[in-house]
């Protein structure tokens, strides 16, 4: 679920099919210090929501960004229940439609995530991201999330979620009372840092003020394209407005019934085949950094050395943990125009003076953190129980061992004190017209059966099924992806 679509543009988006080739290199970092307070409630008093005087005036618009593009910022309530209180700031971009005459409406893009920014998606990279017939049919609208990105305040947490030295793979109870605690730890510096927005990250909150956005651009009515993460926010979105949408495709679908246990169940399931065709992968390609290796072999030893004492990595003075290989596989595993790349860091790692620095990155940051424990809070138990899903994840994952980022949720989220603003549960979506589902048969990161699921809760949803390998057919399958762009452009 993580952030696919900024993953691509970032690593290998010159590599992606279907999508015009740039070059661009890695996509800016948004993410600021939250020194941005909520605005005072004398202000909050002001701004009646929904803010009629800016409904009306609409945002103020500017020129951003060396694409075109133009950016503004919408003020929302804090807090959804209290909508006179306080009050907080999306950043807003959008690229408006370059064919006026054919221009259908606003189409809402999110990337996934959760905490994944789309401003500096549609700001800089509109051209390389989204197909020419979406740019000309649509204002393509951009926004970060509530405490994410360029939005204000931000998520902000002083103490990392992750640290290497804190296993999410506890052997011993010690272990694992050690990373409750380190949870603990973090979420309390986490609502120290970024104050009253802590308790309202959720993606149903998230879901409203996407709503405010469209009233502020004054439109009846929008399509939405969600990626990953974004088929959850979407869909809630449809849940909440269904009169509001005018189309939808939701592709790389997330099911929101499944629970913390079977979702890393089933992402370590998939991920383990799509490991596999990966080795196939690099057996078949000349130019595969591993070609004529033992791709398989090769990586359950370097995993078991990293358990033993982490692998050298050209600065990184501790090297690198086996968790922090396999996480870091299981990202590059995504798109299947990173398999040249992820091959050159496996065989860096499994070299003679081996050098794992292009597993070092951490895992997660603090906005999916927090947004994930109110969305996926985790319900494992105690030592016992995380150990025995443990057991499982390696019976059905031997090779790749459950390194995936449902695991990083369902441990990252034990102990969690912030009490969950929207646990697990249906969305049940009514009335809402032309929604189209879309699964892959070997996506390692939303498995296909969590398409089925979702397509089950949308009334009249159709589900679209593509056979290839990736996260996403947005970003791994042409044709898929035309069907999607058709699907938007055609509804209604």
């Amino acid at each position: 679920m993580r952030r696919v679509v900024v993953l691509a543009v970032a690593t290998a988006l010159v590599a992606v099919p279907g999508v015009a080739q740039a070059g661009k290199g890695a996509v800016p970092d948004t993410a600021q210090a939250a020194q941005d307070a909520v605005p005072d409630t004398a202000q909050a008093a002001q701004d009646a929501v929904p803010d009629i005087a800016q409904a009306e005036r609409g945002p103020a618009w500017r020129v951003c960004g060396e694409r075109g593009a133009e950016c503004a910022s919408v003020q929302v309530p804090l807090d959804w229940a209290r909508p006179g209180g306080a009050r907080i700031t999306l950043a807003v971009t959008r690229v408006k439609a370059a064919d006026p005459a054919r221009r259908i409406g606003v189409l809402f893009v999110n990337p996934g995530g959760p905490g994944g920014p789309a401003v500096p998606l549609v700001r800089d990279y509109a051209a390389e991201v989204f197909p020419a017939d979406l740019r000309d049919r649509f204002d393509i609208v951009g926004v970060d999330p509530r405490g994410v990105g360029e939005s204000r305040p931000a998520i902000t947490c002083p103490k990392p979620p992750v640290d290497p030295k804190v296993t999410q793979f506890p052997r011993t109870p010690r272990e694992y009372r050690r990373l409750v605690d380190h949870n603990r730890e973090v979420a309390e510096s986490c609502r120290q840092a970024t104050g009253p927005l802590i308790d309202h990250v959720d993606t149903i909150s998230a879901a409203r003020d996407f709503d405010a956005v469209r009233v502020a651009l004054g439109a009846d009515e929008v399509s939405w394209l969600g990626l990953s993460y974004g088929t959850l926010l979407g869909a809630t979105y449809a849940k909440l407005f269904p009169n509001r949408v005018r189309a939808a495709v939701f592709d790389g679908a997330v099911d929101h019934t499944i629970g913390s246990r079977r979702m890393a169940v089933d992402e370590a399931r998939s991920t383990e085949d799509v490991f596999t065709r990966f080795a196939g992968w690099c057996a078949a390609e000349p130019s595969c950094a591993m070609h004529d290796r033992d791709v398989r072999a090769e990586y359950r030893a370097l995993l078991d050395r990293a358990d033993r004492h982490p692998i050298p990595a050209e600065g990184v003075p501790d090297g690198v943990t086996a968790e922090q290989i396999g996480y870091g596989v299981y990202s590059l595993l995504y798109i299947t125009g990173n398999w040249p790349h992820l091959a050159r860091g496996l065989s860096a790692a499994t070299a003679a003076t081996p050098d794992a620095a292009m597993f070092a990155t951490p895992s997660t940051d603090a906005a999916y953190r927090v947004i994930a424990c109110h969305d996926f809070p985790s319900d494992v138990r105690d030592f016992a129980d995380l150990a025995s899903r443990q057991r499982e994840a390696r019976r059905i994952a031997p090779l790749t061992r459950g390194h995936v980022e449902a695991w990083d949720i369902q441990a990252g989220c034990a102990g969690w004190p912030i009490r969950p603003a929207n646990p697990w549960g249906p969305i049940r979506v009514r009335d809402a017209a032309n929604i189209l589902v879309v699964g892959g048969e070997h996506d390692p990161a939303t498995p296909h059966e969590w398409a089925v699921g979702l397509t089950r809760q949308i009334e009249g949803a159709r589900l679209l099924t593509w056979t290839g390998v990736g996260h996403t057919a947005y970003f791994n399958d042409p044709e898929t992806l035309r069907r999607e762009v058709s699907h938007l452009v055609t509804a209604g």
